[in-house]
């Protein structure tokens, strides 16, 4: 009787494997389609100058990949990169197939790490598939979005033990002590956006305390560093400087701005 079982579990699980297709694209007229072979590039994002984080290097085997052919018809859906080395990698052939790769959705580049986000990185291609032939594809994921941190120079925490700045929006995310090696990521539609910070400070007396609202522009592909500092003076506004640049991995922009 245990020799019967083993032999139909084995029988089973043949015809499940059966039943599991590793066709990429499933029903395909084998004799009208041709393969392709998809590489996936991608930069490793350091931070460590902006914060504490580090740097970071996403798992490229996690990144998700769509297919659509060119009535826009969705082939492929959010696979995994790494599971598709299960796959026979065959599509029929046509012309103008759109690949898209990213590590998230827009969605979770704004939602996750509690609502501060993350780096989205993305990818896409338009490519042929010619009967019996094979197409290589080499995509290199970019950032697709935005990030901006703030750094609170000592000068400035010295001065107003309190403080913190706030990004206005409808996520309304605080930079203060305890977020300080925080980036706080946004999908821009195009090259640039802006938002508005407001910075607060307190030094416990009514007069010695600062409420200023400051435009930052965000673009794409960067991470925009944000250093507040107190020039030793008098105890107004005009002594609060706000130094601009961005992360010099994804790009070197420099500017400073003096609020008043």
């Amino acid at each position: 009787m245990k020799a019967i079982y083993y032999i139909h579990k084995a029988m089973l699980l043949l015809l499940l494997a059966s039943c599991n297709s590793t066709d990429i694209v499933p029903g395909k007229d084998a004799s009208a389609s041709g393969r392709f072979m998809l590489s996936l590039l991608t930069e490793e994002v350091t931070t460590e100058d902006i914060t504490r984080a580090g740097s970071f290097n996403p798992d490229v085997s996690k990144f998700m990949v769509s297919i659509t052919d060119a009535k826009g018809l969705e082939l492929v859906s959010g696979m995994e990169y790494g599971t598709m080395e299960d796959h026979d990698k065959v599509l029929p052939a046509a012309k103008d197939y759109l690949i898209e790769v990213a590590n998230c959705t827009p969605q979770e580049a704004v939602s996750a790490n509690e609502g501060w986000g993350t780096i989205r990185f993305m990818a896409s291609q338009t490519f042929d598939i010619v009967s019996e032939e094979t197409t290589p594809l080499v995509l290199e994921c970019t950032m697709a979005n935005a990030g901006l941190t703030v750094i609170f120079d000592e000068s400035f925490t010295t001065k107003f033990p309190t403080y913190a700045a706030t990004i206005q929006d409808t996520r309304n995310l605080v930079f203060k002590s305890t977020t300080a090696d925080k980036v706080a990521y946004y999908n821009i539609s195009q090259s640039q956006e802006n938002i508005s910070l407001r910075l607060t400070g307190s030094a416990g007396g009514w007069n010695d305390r600062i409420d200023k609202t400051h435009h930052i522009t965000l673009t794409k592909g960067k991470i925009t560093r944000l250093r507040v500092k107190f020039n030793d003076g008098s105890n107004t506004d005009s002594d609060v400087d706000i130094d601009i640049d961005t992360d010099t991995s994804m790009g070197e922009t420099d500017d400073e701005v003096t609020v008043g």
